[in-house]
Formats: structure tokens, sequence, C-alpha cells
């Protein structure tokens, strides 16, 4: 199937525009806007395989917070001792899914019609190579594991 480029009215854009003034603008919002047009592209359902890709970044993200937290808190609560392994596999299934969750029901079409007139043009799609948003779960992954070792040696 080709992808079909839908026409917007005038009146559709300036409304998209001024809506899009009322929200805030992160990085996760830019790292939406480029797996959401990739996955338009290719006919996927764009919306919830972006916010899958985000939420496992942000799984990953958390593991290495509480491996960190695991180290400099040693004696207290946060320590891996206190939970078995099951816990711990359902904590992270947990705030992976809840993170899913969050990044899908902030992602509205009201958003992402914002969110895609907002980095249209931006500088930051030829600077950025594609490969390097596609691949953030694995980058992330490795610089987690990087601070890591500074951290233990």
């Amino acid at each position: 199937m080709r992808y079909r480029k839908e026409t917007i009215s005038h009146f559709a854009r300036n409304n998209l525009m001024r809506e899009g003034e009322k929200y805030k603008y992160y990085f996760f919002d830019y790292l939406y806007y480029r797996l959401y047009v990739v996955y338009r592209k290719h006919n996927e359902a764009a919306r919830l395989s972006a916010c899958l890709l985000l939420g496992m970044v942000s799984m990953i993200i958390f593991f290495f917070f509480s491996i960190f937290f695991n180290k400099v808190l040693t004696d207290d609560w946060f320590s891996l001792e206190n939970f078995t392994s099951i816990q711990i596999q359902s904590i992270f299934v947990g705030v992976g899914m809840l993170c899913f969750i969050a990044f899908f029901l902030r992602y509205t079409r009201k958003r992402t019609a914002a969110i895609l007139l907002k980095y249209k043009g931006n500088m930051w799609n030829k600077i950025l190579p594609a490969w390097m948003i596609y691949c953030s779960p694995l980058l992330v992954f490795l610089v987690g594991i990087g601070i890591c070792k500074l951290i233990y040696n």
C-alpha cells in the first residue's frame, strides 16, 4: 500500500497551530515525532509502535537508575536483596506497562498533529541520523552499561 498524504484546510491548520502553542515540548516529543513519521511511512500503527519504543527506552533508563540506586542505597529499602526475582521482574514489567500507557495517553491525535506541525522543518531532522533514533533502545542500553562499568570500577 502506498502512503497517501492527507490534505488539511487552512482553518484546521490555524486551529492546530493555536492549540499547539498550549503544549510544552520535550525531547521525548521529538523522538516520538521521528518514530511516528517512519512508522506512518511504512503503513504501520504509528502511534502504538512509537509509544512502545518510547516505553522500552524509559524502561531501560529505569533499569539503570535502579542499579545506580542499589549501589548508592545499599543498606536501605531499595537494596535488591530485599526483593525476590519474581518481584523484580513484575516491577520492571509494571513500570514498562505504565510508561507505555503514559506515552499512549499523552500523544493523542491533537497533540500528535501539533507535534507534526512543530517539528516538520526542524534542523535536527538533518543533524540527527535516522539510525540513531531507531536504535535508541540499544544505544541507551550500551550507554547505561558504560556508566555502570564506571560506577563499579
